[in-house]
């Protein structure tokens, strides 16, 4: 057995190891016997593609008999166990993904693999074309690596095949194509891949609409100086030039959770406001629409936010309005309708006055 891929990757490079998966000449069956023969709890997730998953103090780690294509359809492929580790490396899509590691430490590295990773070089393995016509999703995979492993331009080869192959991004679903774009901009630095991406026409063929790669541009370097986390979603707010009306339709497009289409309407309307003009504004705006809205206020304007921003984002802990609506039925306004279309003039004297109006100055207005 050798520890393949993404984990083999990462260790090489220092990185933190996510999922860690393997490789073995064993039929499915045999390597179940054989991890259940060591006390090893099994399952088997793909046994009919060769991988079970092993289960150990609440660790996992996939298990695939090697395998190589026999046919595919740019989407799904059909395989073979074979014994050869060889070709299973050839089935692979990027040479750094066709590393394998043996349990005494030994690499086996058939195409390359650890020069490219040195290099910042994602290259198909053998021909780009051959690899993207059988899987589509190589594409997009080709942009997200590059933004994570790459340095410098892309790949020559790889980048042409994928701009002759752009269309069959369309057979895609939202939700392959969601994931992907979300991991690209969870890598430190996306902008490189995303304007090779833009350059060959991928955003046209996802309807994404009008890009605005300065804005993005903008919001990345404040975000770095600031050393915070890369928040896809916002990224991806900054990015798109969408308007409000049209989130349904692209969360809809994109399979987005409600939770990640609540947040795009968030940004957009921090977006709707910038540039600021005071802090109060970004606090009526934080109290409005919440915590998402006023980052990317800040983060995204045209002008250089100053200090007061950033300590109303890091600091200000949003109110609740002093009024209640039994308080307006003890100075004998009647229940129903009226009760809240009082509460909404005075929530909105409320944020007018910057939340410093108190609980009798807001029922003297009744």
């Amino acid at each position: 057995m050798r520890f393949v891929g993404g984990a083999v990757r990462d260790t090489f490079l220092g990185r933190p190891i996510k999922d860690i998966d393997a490789a073995c000449r064993h039929h499915p069956q045999v390597t179940m016997k054989l991890l259940e023969r060591s006390g090893i709890k099994v399952v088997p997730t793909g046994i009919a593609h060769g991988t079970v998953t092993a289960v150990l103090d609440d660790e996992t780690i996939e298990i695939t008999t090697l395998r190589s294509d026999v046919e595919t359809d740019g989407r799904h492929a059909k395989v073979a166990f074979t014994e050869d580790w060889q070709q299973d490396a050839s089935r692979r899509d990027f040479t750094f993904n066709a590393l394998y590691l043996s349990s005494c430490g030994e690499i086996f590295d058939p195409f390359g693999g650890i020069a490219d990773l040195e290099a910042g070089r994602v290259r198909f393995i053998g021909v780009a074309e051959e690899r993207i016509l059988e899987d589509a999703l190589r594409i997009m995979r080709f942009f997200r690596f590059h933004a994570w492993y790459g340095a410098g331009a892309l790949d020559d080869e790889g980048l042409a095949a994928c701009q002759k192959h752009i269309a069959l991004l369309e057979s895609l679903s939202g939700e392959r194509i969601r994931d992907e774009l979300i991991k690209i901009f969870a890598a430190s630095d996306p902008l490189a891949s995303l304007c090779a991406f833009v350059d060959i026409g991928g955003v046209d063929v996802l309807k994404l609409g009008p890009v605005n790669t300065a804005r993005l541009k903008t919001y990345i370097a404040r975000e770095q100086r600031r050393q915070l986390a890369p928040d896809p979603i916002l990224r991806l707010a900054c990015w798109l030039s969408v308007k409000r009306g049209d989130v349904k339709a692209l969360a809809s497009h994109l399979r987005f959770s409600n939770k990640e289409r609540s947040r795009l309407h968030a940004a957009l309307e921090g977006l709707s406001v910038a540039p600021l003009q005071s802090p109060s504004q970004l606090r009526a705006l934080y109290y409005r629409f919440g915590r998402d809205a006023a980052h990317i206020a800040v983060m995204a304007g045209d002008e250089e936010p100053s200090d007061l921003y950033f300590d109303v984002l890091d600091n200000w802990q949003v109110p609740t309005l002093p009024v209640k609506g039994g308080d307006l039925v003890a100075l004998g306004k009647p229940e129903g309708p009226e009760i809240s279309r009082c509460l909404r003039k005075l929530d909105m004297l409320w944020v007018e006055s910057d939340f410093s109006l108190s609980r009798d100055d807001l029922l003297a207005q009744i």
